[in-house]
């Protein structure tokens, strides 16, 4: 039997579209679903992945407000907790956002394996905040920034992710007057220009 992961992502591109290359790669070896709120939504396309909506707005600086989100947060870790047992998942992986903060805590609650993804070189709030918890944290670089020093052994750096199509380009017979030139790098503190 597959193991069953779930991949809880931020609203924003910059976590739904590394949840998705993750997907790409996971589905075909697990039971893989995901995890967003209304925002990602607007990302992804429903028929191709096996979604789940976890709405959550974000803490507001408005004094009047916190007992509401507080409660709001609250009944977000309990329906968490529910789903994750209704739906026997094993492994979790945060792509990071506060959206993945309920089901972060009720992976914690449950003893369900936790892994993070920081595909950037500046770890998130939410990854720093269950750093500690996570089993590892999947990274393009051991570089990081703002990541505790105690943690760094859990950091286990990854070749950057594609989308699978990429992997599956034949090799050209001949080359074509028009060329297609995908650049992949990490730029350290210097400014490039190309002319």
């Amino acid at each position: 039997m597959k193991k069953k992961i779930l991949i809880s992502t931020g609203g924003s591109g910059g976590h739904i579209v590394p949840a998705t290359i993750l997907y790409e790669h996971l589905k075909n070896q697990f039971d893989v679903s995901m995890s967003t709120d209304h925002r990602g939504m607007n990302f992804l396309d429903k028929n191709k992945y096996n979604l789940e909506i976890f709405n959550i707005t974000p803490i507001s600086k408005n004094i009047f407000l916190l007992p509401f989100q507080f409660c709001l947060i609250i009944y977000l870790i309990i329906k968490s907790i529910f789903f994750l047992k209704k739906r026997k998942i094993d492994i979790l992986i945060s792509t990071g956002g506060y959206m993945s903060l309920p089901l972060c805590l009720a992976s914690k609650i449950l003893c369900v394996k936790l892994f993070l993804f920081e595909p950037n070189m500046v770890l998130g709030r939410a990854n720093k905040f269950f750093i500690k918890s996570c089993v590892k944290i999947f990274c393009y670089s051991d570089k990081i920034k703002n990541i505790p020093n105690k943690y760094i052994s859990k950091i286990s750096v990854i070749p950057a992710l594609l989308r699978k199509k990429f992997y599956n380009v034949k090799k050209a017979d001949a080359i074509d007057k028009n060329i297609n030139l995908l650049i992949i790098g990490v730029v350290k503190e210097q400014r490039y220009s190309i002319h």
